[in-house]
């Protein structure tokens, strides 16, 4: 048993400074996970956490599985594709172009939270940097309703704050300013200096309030942008919250960094959730010029109507496939209910709520431990994952290939 290197694909910071040891079936140990991480990561080495082949709940052969889910695709006049923020690149591009193929529509979770902010990216309307890049020469962090402690654990500590080589003289305190903007208290706001509180909803209101000049006090909008006028370096990280917020019209908020950028440096880096978000946000740009809600029926096309919400909501779909995703987990009730009689093709490392409601579950391996491939970090950058073990498992490109060819 030897000790060896791991990408962490838990979350969109794909920490790849992991060293694993595997005995057969079991981790024995694991170095510089986080608790998330190390969670993840355990859970793919316990059989009643993995999901596995099935049709409508009747456990079948993966071949039986396939053959129904491609049968499904077929015979389908409406077919939806979402998710894939935890599948590789190499992943993604089958799924693109198996939507592309069947005159399907194509989106992710990113259209209901920072799809619009990776778009502005993607377009050059807003500035990016890469992590390496910015650590230790921002002097101005700024997590705007983002709570890293909280959803991505080690991003302070290996990307950004507690990453900083440059301290103070008089402590550990690294030489950077770390604020946020939050509508309560949060892990991450008891450690900002300062920290800027608003009221739910009130981002919007608060952009608004620095476009028009606001001035004064120490908490409010003018004391928000003469921190960043002051500043060389400014990072500002956005997060689903703001997105939320703003109904995902990131106008005044791009217009207000273009003006802080007339003074100062000025960087957005999205705090996304999945692990490839951003990839698949960047696989699809490059192919329709679009990150989500995109249908390839007759032409191609974009806008709201194509995206998961509005699909599910006005009952579009004959058929959808679920890839690496666990929308039940997150949908109300009354979404939920008009899926009702909808076929749901899931493929999925793990059981879920939504394997546990679709009509074909195809287990698939687990990206970094026992597939390969690569994925992009949260600002772009490409890490290159390794297969630690041999698993039982498909890769979801895998099943997605057998998938094209079954539907002809």
């Amino acid at each position: 048993m030897s000790s060896q290197s791991l990408v962490c694909t838990g979350c969109s910071c794909l920490c790849d400074d992991l060293r694993a040891e595997v005995a057969g079936t079991s981790l024995c140990r694991i170095e510089n996970a986080c608790a998330k991480g190390t969670a993840y990561l355990r859970s793919a080495f316990d059989p009643k956490r993995r999901a596995s082949s099935s049709i409508r709940g009747r456990p079948v052969s993966l071949d039986e599985a396939l053959t129904e889910a491609a049968r499904l695709l077929s015979r389908a006049k409406n077919q939806l594709v979402f998710g894939l923020e935890s599948a590789t690149l190499e992943a993604q591009a089958v799924a693109i172009e198996l939507a592309h193929h069947i005159g399907g529509a194509i989106d992710g979770a990113s259209s209901f939270s920072c799809g619009t902010i990776i778009q502005s990216l993607l377009s050059g309307d807003l500035p990016t940097v890469s992590l390496a890049e910015a650590k230790d020469k921002a002097d101005l962090l700024i997590y705007w309703g983002s709570n890293p402690p909280h959803t991505h654990p080690r991003h302070l500590s290996r990307f950004t704050y507690y990453a900083y080589t440059d301290y103070d003289p008089a402590g550990w305190y690294p030489r950077v300013t770390l604020s946020c903007v939050e509508v309560r208290n949060t892990e991450l706001s008891s450690m900002c200096r300062p920290a800027f509180k608003i009221k739910p909803g009130g981002d919007k209101d608060f952009i608004d309030a620095i476009l028009q000049g606001a001035s004064g006090g120490s908490d409010g909008p003018g004391a928000f942008a003469d921190m960043v006028k002051k500043s060389r370096f400014c990072v500002i990280f956005p997060g689903p919250s703001l997105a939320h917020s703003l109904g995902g019209d990131f106008t005044a908020f791009r217009e207000m960094v273009r003006r802080f950028g007339e003074e100062t440096r000025m960087a957005v880096i999205p705090m996304v959730a999945g692990a490839n978000q951003r990839g698949f946000n960047q696989s699809l740009y490059q192919q329709t010029g679009y990150v989500d809600q995109v249908s390839f029926a007759g032409r191609l096309s974009h806008g709201w109507e194509f995206s998961f919400l509005e699909q599910v909501r006005k009952r579009v779909p004959e058929c959808v496939l679920i890839i690496g995703s666990d929308p039940f987990s997150a949908l109300p009730p009354e979404l939920i209910a008009n899926l009702e009689g909808v076929n749901i093709i899931c493929l999925d490392c793990f059981t879920t709520p939504t394997t546990d409601a679709a009509t074909v579950v195809i287990p698939t391996s687990l990206p970094g431990l026992e597939d390969g491939g690569s994925m992009l970090r949260m600002d772009g950058d490409k890490v290159v994952l390794t297969e630690l073990i041999k698993g039982e498992y498909l890769t979801a490109e895998g099943v997605l290939k057998r998938l094209a060819e079954g539907v002809g």
